[in-house]
């Protein structure tokens, strides 16, 4: 890893928060992309079936990090993206290396924010969960009217994370989820149904979706699907 700036290490937080290109191995770098590619071609997928292709679709990413997913989740037509986190070093480097006109940051605790948001069509996160005591249960308290998707580390022991404060999720850990579809994803980046869980899964997947919506399973998403590559092109996945 080169050495950081002031700023990069006050964001890097011990190894905690990803800067594209910057911090972390390749590996990491791409579990983190492939998990924003999940999410934008599940939405990609929604847009391709509505009628009204021009409704404006307001997509809110909780713990955002640096924005580097907002910014991919910003190329969906007709979107607004709002990226909320808690740290403002991160959302200053956000701002100006992964701005759009469509996209808006927005400095908060989520424990806080999750309680009063304003209601998003689809709310989308990675990875940020486990930092919360108890935050399999605040994202209960959500609010959206398409589709709620985010991951957490599957079956992390206590304590293998200092900066975890929630251990052993696993599918019994979202029985209390409306419509919720399990996936996986491995260490590779690649993302499975819970018909193919892979013998290392990394990342836990929950997917709620309002009735009237197909659910993932239903749709034409072949699992399991492939991960992020930089040549990887985001139009009809």
């Amino acid at each position: 890893m080169p050495q950081l700036s002031d700023l990069e290490t006050l964001i890097y937080n011990n190894g905690e928060r990803l800067i594209p290109n910057v911090t972390h191995a390749r590996d990491e770098l791409v579990r983190h992309k492939s998990s924003y590619l999940f999410f934008y071609r599940i939405i990609k997928y929604d847009l391709n079936q509505r009628r009204n292709s021009n409704k404006v679709i307001r997509i809110v990413d909780l713990g955002c990090g640096v924005g580097h997913g907002c910014h991919m989740l910003s190329r969906l037509p007709n979107s607004e993206v709002v990226g909320v986190d808690i740290s403002q070093p991160t959302l200053e480097y956000a701002g100006v290396h992964y701005s759009s006109p469509n996209i808006s940051y927005q400095l908060a605790n989520l424990e806080d924010y999750v309680l009063s948001m304003p209601e998003f069509d689809y709310i989308v996160s990675r990875g940020a969960f486990e930092h919360i005591d108890n935050g399999i249960n605040l994202i209960l308290s959500s609010k959206w009217t398409s589709r709620l998707i985010f991951d957490v580390p599957y079956n992390e022991p206590k304590g293998r994370n200092p900066h975890h404060l929630i251990s052993n999720i696993n599918e019994e850990s979202f029985a209390g989820f409306p419509e919720a579809e399990i996936f996986y994803q491995d260490l590779g980046g690649s993302v499975y149904d819970i018909n193919k869980n892979p013998r290392c899964a990394n990342m836990i997947i929950c997917v709620c979706s309002h009735p009237d919506l197909t659910r993932i399973s239903d749709t034409t998403l072949n699992f399991p699907l492939p991960a992020w590559t930089e040549d990887i092109g985001l139009e009809g996945k």
